[in-house]
């Protein structure tokens, strides 16, 4: 049987689900085959094979080489490409630049929303200002800040910091565009000590221990105790000095730090206060300017 003959009768008889029989065992003896078995013509058959797809597969790179040039043909070097590269860098630039500011006006809007929404915050005006350095002079640790008598600026105005620290007080009368301020922990306060887990706000301020906070060394504060005050490590302590405004009564000030004995009085104990957030780190904060007197 010659070769003609064989393909006339497979054709005729290899139909319907013949052929797909024969074409899976086919498929099974390829698979089972050992790989040496198989590659003397695979490669032939692969070429065969690839002969219709090599002309379709040059049309292709030539397409693609001549829509999307290699990035060969360009020469780093040149001026457009440095320019279109600079350029880029430009832009990149400015955007973080308006990020941070806009993330920057979105901290002091939600700060001074916090002051205003306090009690006793009605009348006062209320301005951001950028905390630019420290007093030349070194005295008493100032801070400067960039408001000043041109924007209502006073003595003894309170200085806001997070929305809720006390963070200072304007130390002196203010220049024009500048003002100093005295850090919060370089002054004597008067306050009173409630729990960190919060409170009842129907309970009055008075049930809750009070003492008068003054500057020690290390940053700190140090305030004398009855020895029946219930006082803890890591209470907060609030503002309760009627000094420095409405609007700052009842801020936060500092957090226990310890409960130590008075040598000096047996029957008393004393308090050390560490404060929340220091003034020097911020970089704005919120000044509270109460209205002149008189005005209604």
């Amino acid at each position: 049987m010659n070769a003609t003959k064989l393909l006339q009768y497979l054709s005729t008889r290899l139909r319907g689900p013949r052929l797909d029989g024969a074409l899976a065992v086919l498929a099974l003896v390829l698979a089972i085959l050992p790989a040496r078995a198989l590659a003397p013509w695979t490669g032939d058959v692969a070429r065969i094979v690839a002969v219709p797809i090599v002309p379709i597969m040059h049309l292709g790179m030539a397409l693609r080489e001549r829509i999307r040039p290699p990035r060969e043909v360009f020469d780093p070097r040149a001026p457009e490409v440095i320019e279109l590269e600079m350029a880029a860098e430009r832009y990149r630039t400015l955007f973080e630049q308006s990020r941070l500011k806009t993330e920057a006006l979105e901290r002091d809007l939600a700060a001074v929303k916090a002051v205003r929404a306090r009690a006793g915050s009605g009348g006062v005006q209320l301005e951001t200002a950028a905390v630019i350095g420290i007093d030349p002079t070194r005295r008493e640790g100032l801070v400067r800040i960039s408001l000043g008598a041109r924007h209502g600026v006073h003595r003894d105005a309170a200085v806001i910091l997070r929305g809720d620290i006390f963070g200072g007080v304007v130390a002196n009368d203010p220049a024009e565009f500048v003002s100093l301020v005295r850090p919060s922990v370089r002054c004597s306060l008067g306050v009173r000590i409630y729990p960190d887990e919060g409170v009842d706000a129907d309970r009055a301020p008075a049930v809750f221990p009070g003492t008068v906070l003054k500057p020690a060394d290390g940053g700190v504060w140090l305030g004398d105790l009855a020895s029946d005050a219930e006082v803890r490590e890591g209470q907060v302590v609030r503002l309760a000095d009627d000094r420095y405004g409405n609007v700052s009564k009842g801020m936060r000030v500092g957090r226990v730090r310890r409960v130590l004995p008075n040598d000096q009085v047996p029957l008393a104990r004393v308090v050390e206060v560490e404060p929340l957030a220091h003034l020097v780190d911020e970089a704005t904060v919120v000044v509270a300017i109460d209205p002149p007197e008189g005005t209604p």
